[in-house]
């Protein structure tokens, strides 16, 4: 098969190019020129990028409820995997082709995995982590299915062991406290301690993978860095001293700076959030953008994650965080469609198979109308989306 007549994003220059793409067992084969009677399909007009990856989702969690309270108490069985399922195939349609899943609901959204895998299901190639790593913590009655309370080291390695017992391909552990959480809970306090993370980290590292650190406050980001997590997510607090250290330690940011953003578009919605919650959210945009402007000038290596999942933040949506760290964070198209492409593959270890539209790599594309380089919301226009050699959406089909 052969995609003709588009312009084709090289990550080496970060540049579009012209070229016809050949595509044979589900991966690239070299630019050139598609031959006379060769199968294709016409994207004249078009600017073809590499599959984009999310590096923070939970595609179990109902974004339409605000105040997230144990939102699947009264759920019928059955009910978290469908809008799993459903959730998974609005990330792929959005140009999402590989995502990586941070905390789950009782592995219903490895279930989803499995039956993606098996062609059962549509949606991104998903990296799950099963249940979050939390100590006893005030916030667990409100994610009864997602946390896994684990207290001391012993606790930590057989709660990592656990999760990758269940399918997990990483593990997610939480560094410090939320903003999605009870009262009692603050975001700039840290909750697993240095021996526990590096318990976790020893786990991970045992079964060829990595920790990703949910971590706002200043101390958990130290921690979770110096104990080996391969990402730090949201990174709320850091100070010019742990951006240093996650320069010298090579540890990724996931900045997920979208979170607050979604939740406030919307102020019937957040209206009706929890009190405490809704105040945390409005401290939190200005901040967070502050930090990743200097993440972006540390030299930080930036994955994008989107949290979606989070209220208001809904799968499908995924795009608001590419467009948003260009249009508020001071980032070019180029670095921003780096930390969905190449970045992102990095994270997730697969630097030789995802993130490039290049010889021998998954042929995961997308195509949207206009140069993203020029004009970074044509991102929210996506029409076309290949995942390893198929074809998902085609809008001119």
């Amino acid at each position: 098969m052969w995609l003709t007549g588009g312009k084709i994003w090289d990550s080496s220059d970060n540049a579009f190019r012209e070229g016809d793409l050949h595509i044979e067992s589900g991966r690239f084969g070299a630019l050139g020129s598609a031959p006379r009677g060769a199968e294709r399909i016409e994207m004249d007009g078009l600017y073809l990028l590499p599959g984009f990856i999310d590096n923070h989702v939970h595609i179990t969690l109902d974004t339409g409820v605000a105040a997230g309270n144990n939102i699947w108490r009264d759920a019928l069985p059955g009910t978290i995997a469908i809008h799993a399922a459903w959730n998974a195939q609005r990330l792929l349609m959005c140009g999402i082709t590989t995502a990586r899943d941070v905390g789950g609901w009782d592995y219903h959204e490895i279930a989803v995995r499995e039956a993606i895998d098996a062609g059962k299901a549509i949606g991104p190639r998903l990296f799950c982590a099963g249940k979050i790593l939390s100590i006893t913590s005030p916030s667990s009655p409100f994610y009864p299915g997602m946390y896994e309370e684990v207290d001391g080291v012993e606790e930590v390695r057989k709660g990592a062991r656990r999760q990758l017992a269940r399918g997990a391909n990483l593990i997610k552990i939480l560094a410090s406290g939320a903003v999605n959480s009870s009262k009692y809970e603050r975001a700039d306090a840290i909750q697993l301690r240095p021996d526990e993370i590096a318990a976790a980290v020893e786990i991970a590292r045992d079964n060829f993978t990595h920790v990703a650190a949910h971590a706002h406050a200043t101390d958990a980001i130290r921690n979770a860095i110096v104990g080996g997590c391969r990402s730090i997510e949201h990174g709320t607090y850091a100070t010019d001293e742990t951006r240093a250290l996650m320069v010298e330690h090579g540890t990724f940011l996931v900045p997920t700076f979208c979170t607050a953003h979604a939740f406030l578009k919307d102020p019937a919605f957040s209206e009706r959030a929890l009190p405490h919650v809704k105040e945390r959210y409005m401290k939190l945009e200005a901040l967070r953008q502050e930090q990743l402007g200097k993440a972006r000038a540390a030299g930080i290596r930036i994955a994008m994650g989107t949290d979606v999942g989070t209220p208001g933040n809904h799968c499908g949506d995924n795009m608001q965080e590419v467009v948003l760290m260009v249009e508020k964070c001071g980032f070019s198209p180029a670095e921003a469609i780096t930390a969905a492409t190449v970045n992102g593959a990095d994270l997730l270890g697969q630097a030789d198979h995802l993130g490039r539209i290049a010889e021998g790599y998954l042929a995961d594309v997308i195509a949207v109308p206009e140069d993203p380089t020029q004009n970074i919301a044509a991102l929210y226009d996506v029409s076309f989306v290949m995942k390893e050699g198929r074809v998902f959406r085609n809008d001119r089909a």
